[in-house]
């Protein structure tokens, strides 16, 4: 079980962000044009490209590896990342009309929610080593 939870909770909560974004829209905007839905997801993956670019530019420190614990500990509070990336793509959609709420809103939806996600695997990763430390001393 640890390894299909593991395995699957960070896509899970993008994947459920991005579906609840969708919904988000379309009850704002009606149905969308085939441009609109083009907009929706090459802006979602927009915003994914554009992290994996400051990633790749701001080098790496330390490690990547992320203990299956580590995984847990921030995944367990994923309905921040979703919350959060979902109420993005609802002001968007209240503020904004045509094609842009689709675009922007799909952007700031997977943006914000890869944002909050690292500070759930930072936290996560803090917690981790604090539970070690306190391991150690005991």
């Amino acid at each position: 079980m640890n390894t299909a939870v593991t395995g699957n909770a960070q896509a899970f909560g993008f994947s459920t962000t991005i579906t609840a974004t969708f919904g988000a829209i379309s009850l704002d905007e009606g149905s969308l044009s085939l441009i609109e839905l083009l907009a929706f997801a090459v802006s979602a993956i927009a915003a994914f490209s554009l992290l994996n670019l400051l990633v790749a530019r701001l080098g790496d420190e330390g490690s990547n590896a992320i203990s299956s614990r580590t995984l847990l500990i921030g995944t367990a509070t994923d309905f921040l990342s979703v919350g959060a990336g979902l109420g993005v793509a609802i002001g968007l959609g209240q503020l904004l009309d045509g094609w842009l709420p689709w675009a922007l809103g799909a952007f700031g939806a997977s943006l914000v929610y890869v944002l909050v996600q690292a500070v759930e695997m930072t936290l996560g990763r803090e917690r981790e080593q604090n539970s070690r430390d306190d391991e150690a001393r005991a």
